[in-house]
């Protein structure tokens, strides 16, 4: 295993092959638990629980920061605040799951505003909308996460959740939009990518603070 390891590693670094080629090569590669694996083995740190648990404890703390900012931000971050906030208290226990997951999804989000980058780089949604167009639109960015939203379906309710890189679809049906993000970063690991420019400090706070990973070299943008 340590050996096709290495020869996998060797291969992506210094051959640095298309994100689409690399899956059609490796595909036993990238279903959930091989990307989760991956990561581990590149980083030692277990990417989706920490990347889950981190968020779920930040949560409280990155919606008191997201409260107190003003100005056009502050404007932006206001629908996202609304599901970070909101309680269910009609069905707390059937409504559980769905309810953490939208507050997970809106961390994410919010989290590029509050930092000055473009939530739209980071996850594209659709809705009513052909396949043909939205592999199109998925053209216009590098990476990141697509969501298909469910036409007539309740808020947070998808028909597909998915990564796409160089305009290739690498993951599909993932669970959630949360799991989507930690697994773009695991994608990003496995591919020997750089972060997008559009989305520096973004990605510079998952990896630094949520997993801990080089955290005392923050740049000051984001440790405000």
């Amino acid at each position: 295993m340590s050996i096709t390891f290495s020869y996998r590693r060797k291969e992506v670094v210094q051959e640095n092959p298309a994100a689409g080629e690399f899956k059609a090569r490796c595909p036993a590669l990238f279903p959930i638990d091989e990307i989760n694996a991956e990561f581990q083995h590149i980083t030692t740190v277990p990417l989706e629980t920490t990347f889950m648990a981190q968020l779920d404890s930040y949560l409280p703390q990155l919606t008191s920061i997201f409260n107190n900012n003003g100005g056009v931000s502050g404007q932006k971050l206001a629908k996202h605040l609304v599901n970070l906030q909101e309680v269910n208290i009609c069905n707390p226990f059937t409504h559980a799951t769905s309810d953490i997951n939208l507050k997970r999804a809106s961390v994410p989000k919010a989290l590029c505003i509050y930092l000055g980058e473009d939530d739209g780089h980071l996850i594209r949604e659709y809705k009513d909308i052909e396949g043909d167009d939205i592999q199109r639109d998925l053209q216009k960015s590098t990476m990141g996460v697509y969501v298909i939203n469910k036409e007539g379906g309740e808020i947070g309710a998808h028909d597909d959740i998915g990564i796409h890189v160089e305009g290739e679809i690498i993951l599909d049906n993932i669970g959630s939009v949360a799991q989507a993000c930690a697994m773009m970063l695991g994608v990003i690991y496995v591919l020997n990518m750089a972060y997008p420019k559009e989305l520096k400090y973004f990605y510079e706070f998952i990896q630094k603070v949520l997993l801990k990973m080089d955290g005392e070299r923050l740049s000051p943008k984001s440790l405000d």
